[in-house]
């Protein structure tokens, strides 16, 4: 059986040499890209690995996370966190799950040893299906509408913006849109999104988070 060097395309030979003569070993390579990765330069967007950066890899920049091998249990969980990472501008990181695994996250959370003696509803919702995500989003625009139920002209924006003059009600404002606006942004990263709703209907969201953007800037 050919070893991976041996398949290799000599083109890929000569990159690798080349490589090499620069940063004298593969440690050094790899330490290099991992760091211009964790810049803001983004002259390293994708990194791929095989069985590394499960532990200690910090890069909170980091915001999508491919799958494509089986996980189980505790790595499964170091894999997710290479993606949980609070960045500005990010709330929360998107993992793309090519083999199913993410089904067994209950059963790593059971398991995993660091999780003794924590409750069950501590670690619920760490990952949550897209699929949910985008059902909430009608619902969520719902919510954020139901706020100026009292309101009788919907269309008169002076109307509209006095009934956000009492902080509590203002307050209540933002915290409708800003999870209205998390889930619409969450639904049309992906391709489940237009499958569940008409291109008219996607239109009518994306309005209406406009006019309530203008509404949020005037208050």
């Amino acid at each position: 059986m050919k070893t991976f060097w041996e398949e290799a395309s000599s083109e890929a030979k000569v990159y690798w040499k080349q490589l090499m003569e620069k940063y004298r070993s593969q440690e050094e390579y790899e330490r290099d890209t991992v760091d211009r990765f964790n810049t803001e330069t983004n002259e390293v967007e994708i990194i791929i690995v095989v069985a590394k950066l499960l532990t200690g890899f910090d890069a909170p920049r980091n915001t999508v996370l491919y799958l494509a091998k089986p996980l189980v249990e505790h790595n499964l969980l170091q894999a997710i966190a290479r993606v949980n990472r609070l960045f500005e501008g990010k709330e929360f990181g998107y993992i793309i799950d090519y083999v199913g695994i993410l089904g067994k996250l209950d059963e790593a959370l059971t398991h995993y040893s660091a999780f003794e003696g924590f409750d069950e509803e501590d670690v619920k919702g760490t990952v949550v299906d897209i699929k949910e995500q985008i059902r909430r989003v009608p619902a969520l625009l719902s919510n954020l509408w139901d706020l100026f139920r009292e309101v009788k002209n919907k269309k008169d924006l002076e109307a509209m913006e006095r009934h956000l003059s009492p902080k509590d009600i203002r307050d209540d404002f933002y915290e409708r849109m800003s999870a209205f606006i998390r889930s619409l942004q969450v639904g049309l990263s992906s391709d489940e999104f237009y499958k569940a709703f008409a291109e008219k209907e996607i239109q009518r969201f994306k309005d209406e988070l406009k006019s309530f953007q203008k509404m949020r800037m005037s208050v």
